[in-house]
């Protein structure tokens, strides 16, 4: 698929590394769900893994490595993020709490049955990929997100 991205003359150079990144991103996804596929030897921690972009064990060590710098003030909902945390098998659906002081543009949007429901923007937004080289994740920015704020 790669040499075919490269042959494309009527792609830029730009365009084209984009096109070979969205596709590897897609052949790690497929074999990260299926778990299937050949694995590879982590330069890093030397852990079998199957992603190409990075590797599954480095991202949970670096989640791993940051428990201690946040908390929702309850134990039983740190206690699910880091068992998700710990479960991760892609850099860009990690779930992690956000401190309200990284929201910005809070805005109610309506009330449903057992929550009022508000937009916000999430200042650095969630992770979108791992950088090998410095070993730690990349967030995309800004993100529009959906807020609920449970009753009862």
């Amino acid at each position: 698929m790669q040499q075919t991205i490269l042959a494309d003359n009527s792609l830029t150079e730009e365009e084209k590394t984009e096109a070979i990144k969205s596709n590897n991103k897609n052949y790690d996804r497929a074999k990260i769900i299926y778990n299937d596929g050949t694995r590879r030897v982590c330069e890093n921690c030397n852990q079998k893994c199957l992603a190409t972009l990075y590797c599954e064990f480095c991202v949970r060590n670096y989640l791993k490595s940051n428990f201690s710098n946040w908390t929702s003030g309850n134990n039983v909902i740190d206690n699910l993020i880091i068992n998700c945390q710990m479960e991760t098998l892609r850099p860009d659906v990690i779930i992690e709490w956000i401190p309200f002081n990284n929201l910005e543009n809070i805005k109610y949007l309506t009330k449903g049955g057992f929550s009022e429901i508000y937009t916000a923007d999430w200042i650095n937004g969630g992770y979108e990929e791992w950088d090998s080289k410095e070993r730690q994740l990349i967030r995309h920015g800004t993100l529009a997100i959906i807020l609920k704020e449970l009753k009862n």
